[in-house]
């Protein structure tokens, strides 16, 4: 059996500093050239020269030379073979290692030699450690006997490896051990006949450390990685994985990284789901293959033309859910897949790819894009100050049910922009010009062409005012800013092209400014409307951080929007909600901001948001949002990180819907974080969807030895999404 460990500065745990841990780097000596070629210099109180270039040195001996230092109390040197003997108090020094014992033979010529009952430090790892004998063979290695090492503090041995034969290779930055018993207090708690672990950051194959869970969806859950550091440009995990509800899944990674290209491949296998039902529901893939493969590329093929590949694959609609995986999602209902190529010009760009996509649930699947091409160019200031847009694109529109068919879409654009330290206005002008080639199906129209082309003309419009105040002893630039957005397109009646990408965008703050309240290029909204809106800040004139932002906007609607989706309705209110912003950074370590959109004539709100945020300088976190949409959601979102002292935190997370009177996501831990190890114990009681009618259980518990490795289940990315500003 044997076992490699990674050592590595975790991001799971706060940083701690060398200082706090007992150990400092400033008594190592500094980095040399060639040190066997600088004079060796010799001091002590007292000095008897014997025959044969023999000296013996008495008394606070210091035996010098470049990058290297020996002490002692006593010490013998031949002058002809650099050779020191050295007994009483003998410390051995130099850019890497310090050695401490009672006797020394050594080499000053090649840097080697032999010491009993030692002590030990080493500078990059932040190690020490004890042996019955050290032998220094240069700076190449170091082989020890009955050996320990820790990267705990002087004193403390909260973890300790005893071993009893040690190397470590200076060149390779590798450490290996025979017979190892790792121990948590004095309590034996990990055994092997060999180990091996990494004295810096750098990368090498062997076992990772194993990761240990428990979870309603798969049981006990225990991964083995094994990691192989094939070249400089490419690595790979391989990981087993034992699930006591399921059985064993094989899962891969490969990496790969050059100056021209990168991109990553993530597969998964488990031959025959063995979980019959999943508590009262029984589970659909019993018995069968769970598999997903996942492939992301980018390249660079030119210096300015860009490749991406990004195909995932999952054999089934659960296995997201049962299993997770590194798959990059475009939603919870359907996963990408897609090629793309982009060329980027100075002024214009050219981009064209292929995209569809594998549909998880029995939701209607998108339309796949096969192909897809766009074009976008903006030449600035021209003749007369002008600037002068084209966007472009073509689409083949792809489905086996629905319409499909082809899409070219068309805008020049002219626009002036006029600015000033106090005014800006921008008249813009563009004509949109679409063209429809659809296609027969069994459910739909026979063969048809269609074209739209209209014109929209907009007048965008700011002042900007400010002047400075004094607020509690604190001086303040505070700036008013009035904007007006007048937006004009004339009624074209749409209903008979399909909706292919195309959707009503929500109302929000950025909708006052918009050129279409819809998404994609199948409408254009009609409307003659004005938009109008006024921010104020206020800014730290010392600083120059805004401390307080605000924005208040309204549309007003001079004529009625007949242009709709399917066929509705047309909008007939003469204004739309009220929408308004609010940031404030209360103090250095509390802000908070807000979001509302109400409707002034019936006094109701419709959707709103607010958040509340801690940033503690002792890294402690609180976060409290609420969220409410009308007729569709109101949820409360609690989570923290609360410092115990310099070495206990507590954090956790409540997520509850208000609407359902549900509890979403429920998480309670305890972590510890020392010098040189690190523990956490995170307990989560959460649902997948909101259609889920049981909650999921996890517990993860971890443990840190600093320096060699961690036992347990990575709970880094769960805490990042579930805590925010947790690891930042």
């Amino acid at each position: 059996m044997s076992i490699s460990l990674f050592q590595h500065s975790s991001s799971l745990f706060a940083e701690q500093s060398t200082e706090q841990c007992g150990f400092s780097n400033d008594d190592f000596l500094s980095i040399t050239s060639n040190p066997e070629e600088s004079p060796i210099d010799v001091k002590a109180d007292r000095a008897q020269f014997v025959d044969g270039g023999t000296s013996i040195f008495t008394g606070d001996v210091e035996v010098v030379r470049s990058g290297q230092e020996l002490k002692s109390d006593r010490a013998t040197y031949n002058k002809l073979s650099g050779q020191v003997t050295a007994q009483g108090n003998v410390q051995i020094r130099d850019s890497a290692m310090i050695l401490n014992s009672k006797r020394a033979e050594w080499s000053l010529t090649n840097d080697s030699g032999l010491m009993t009952d030692a002590k030990y430090r080493l500078k990059e790892s932040h190690a020490r450690g004890s042996a019955a004998k050290v032998n220094r063979q240069g700076k190449l290695q170091t082989k020890l006997d009955n050996a320990t090492y820790t990267t705990c503090a002087e004193g403390d041995n909260a973890w300790l490896l005893h071993a009893s034969k040690v190397n470590l290779d200076h060149v390779a930055a590798i450490g290996s051990a025979r017979n190892v018993v790792v121990r948590v207090g004095d309590v034996p708690v990990f055994y092997t006949p060999y180990i091996s672990f990494a004295l810096n950051d750098e990368r090498k194959s062997g076992f990772l450390v194993p990761s240990i869970g428990s979870t309603s969806k798969t049981g006990f859950d225990l991964r083995a990685p094994y990691y192989w550091n094939i070249a400089p440009e490419m690595d790979a995990t391989i990981t087993p994985r034992y699930m006591s509800d399921r059985g064993i899944m094989v899962n891969g990674e490969f990496r790969y990284l050059t100056k021209g290209y990168r991109g990553n491949i993530d597969a998964a296998f488990l031959a025959s789901d063995d979980l019959e039902d999943d508590g009262d529901n029984v589970n659909p893939y019993y018995g069968e293959d769970r598999k997903h493969f996942s492939w992301q590329h980018n390249s660079q093929l030119a210096s300015r033309l860009y490749t991406n590949i990004d195909y995932n694959y999952v054999s089934d609609n659960n296995y997201l859910e049962d299993f997770g995986s590194g798959l990059s999602l475009v939603s919870t209902t359907h996963i990408n897949r897609q090629v793309r190529m982009a060329y980027h010009a100075d002024s214009w760009n050219l981009t064209g790819g292929l995209k569809g996509y594998q549909t998880l649930t029995d939701a209607v699947k998108p339309y796949q894009r096969l192909p897809e091409i766009r074009f976008q160019s903006q030449l600035p200031e021209q003749f007369g100050g002008m600037t002068y847009a084209l966007n472009a694109e073509y689409v083949d529109f792809a489905h086996d049910t629905k319409v499909a068919g082809q899409r070219f879409d068309i805008e020049p654009v002219i626009s002036l922009p006029l600015r000033s330290s106090a005014a800006f206005i921008t008249p813009r002008i563009a004509l949109r010009h679409s063209r429809y080639e659809l296609d027969a199906n069994s459910n739909t129209i026979a063969d048809s062409s269609l074209t739209r082309t209209l014109p929209i003309s907009s007048i965008d419009s700011g002042l900007f005012f400010e002047k400075e105040l004094t607020v509690a002893n604190t001086n303040f630039i505070q700036t008013l800013e009035p904007r007006a957005f007048y937006l004009y397109i004339p009624e074209r009646n749409q209903d008979d092209i399909p909706l292919f990408d195309t959707g009503l965008n929500t109302f929000s703050m950025g909708q006052l400014f918009s050129h279409n309240r819809f998404s994609g290029s199948d409408r254009i909204g009609d409307t003659n409307q004005l938009s109008l809106a006024i921010t104020t800040r206020f800014i730290d004139k010392q600083t120059g951080r805004e401390k307080f932002h605000a924005t208040l906007g309204q549309i007003q609607y001079y004529s009625n929007r007949n242009v709709t989706l399917n066929s509705s309705a047309a909008e007939t209110q003469s204004d739309s909600d009220m929408v308004a912003e609010v940031v404030a950074a209360i103090t250095d370590e509390w802000t908070a901001r807000g979001q509302m959109q109400w409707d002034p004539h019936g006094d109701t709100t419709n959707m709103s948001a607010a958040s509340v945020a801690y940033r503690g300088n002792n890294g402690g976190l609180l976060n409290f949002s609420h969220r409410y949409r009308r007729d569709d959601l109101e949820q409360v979102d609690i989570s923290a990180k609360i410092p115990i002292n310099r070495q206990w935190n507590v954090i956790g997370r409540w997520y509850h819907s208000l609407k359902d009177s549900r509890r979403l996501e429920a998480m309670a831990g305890v972590e510890y974080d020392s010098c040189c190890w690190a523990t956490r114990l995170v307990v989560r009681d959460y649902i997948n969807s909101s259609t889920d009618q049981e909650s999921n259980l996890a517990i993860f518990f971890q443990i840190e030895l600093k320096g060699l490795g961690n036992f347990g289940q990575d709970t880094d990315s769960l805490l990042q999404k579930s805590i925010l500003g947790y690891g930042s």
